[in-house]
């Protein structure tokens, strides 16, 4: 059996540096700010309630507030784990003068939505330039795939304004501890002696030329 070195304690200050969900969620409100401008986005640490977002106190119109309703972990077959991040973006709209035309809360919220949707399929955007110390970030899953509803009732849409949701699932892989992190692991299995079989092995870093050598002939050999 190959064991991982054993985990180290963690400070909570390292472990919050550490943390790669919300590294994410500021890279994806950064990201998603600058690909958007003249669209407030802010971040939200919870589970939005219709009634804040018609009170207008999670982000002023036109706006954006990013958060997650979910994670799971996954693990992985290598030792190692990742974590599913449900996200959830709530789009805020109101009939606005936009270029000098009047633009309908609907059709603003149906723009800001399909930009959403169109950023989460593309192949540059949809990772956020997520990088450094965040694990390795996936693009969406297919499956939820990338959704955007209406929030709002008709009462709500009379106040003056319409409200959105685009959510997604996107994974952090590569978390954890790799069982075969070492080139040479270790070997913890005992032969009943209380000795290691092969402990003194010695792993090669290249195969010697002659094994190659010897391989090729007998390659030919059998396609003779």
């Amino acid at each position: 059996m190959i064991a991982p070195a054993p985990i180290a304690p963690l400070p909570l200050a390292d472990l919050i540096a550490a943390d790669p969900v919300q590294a994410l969620k500021a890279a994806v409100v950064a990201r998603v700010g600058v690909l958007m401008p003249g669209v407030r986005v802010v971040s939200h640490p919870g589970k939005i309630d219709i009634a804040d977002v018609v009170a207008k106190s999670v982000v002023a119109a036109p706006g954006i507030a990013i958060g997650w309703s979910r994670i799971r972990a996954r693990r992985l077959l290598d030792g190692g784990y990742g974590l599913a991040v449900e996200f959830a973006a709530y789009v805020v709209t109101e009939d606005a003068v936009i270029a000098g035309r009047r633009v309908e809360r609907e059709t603003l919220g149906l723009a800001i939505g399909h930009r959403l949707l169109a950023l989460l399929e593309d192949a540059d955007a949809q990772t956020w330039g997520a990088v450094g110390g965040l694990g390795l970030v996936l693009p969406p899953e297919a499956d939820p795939a990338p959704e955007l509803k209406p929030m709002f009732t008709v009462r709500d849409a009379a106040a003056g304004a319409a409200y959105y949701a685009v959510t997604w699932t996107q994974v952090v892989a590569d978390l954890g501890r790799s069982l075969f992190a070492s080139d040479r692991p270790a070997v913890t299995e005992l032969d009943g002696t209380g000795t290691a079989p092969f402990a003194d092995v010695q792993f090669p870093d290249q195969i010697p030329p002659e094994v190659l050598a010897l391989l090729a002939q007998e390659s030919a050999d059998g396609a003779a």
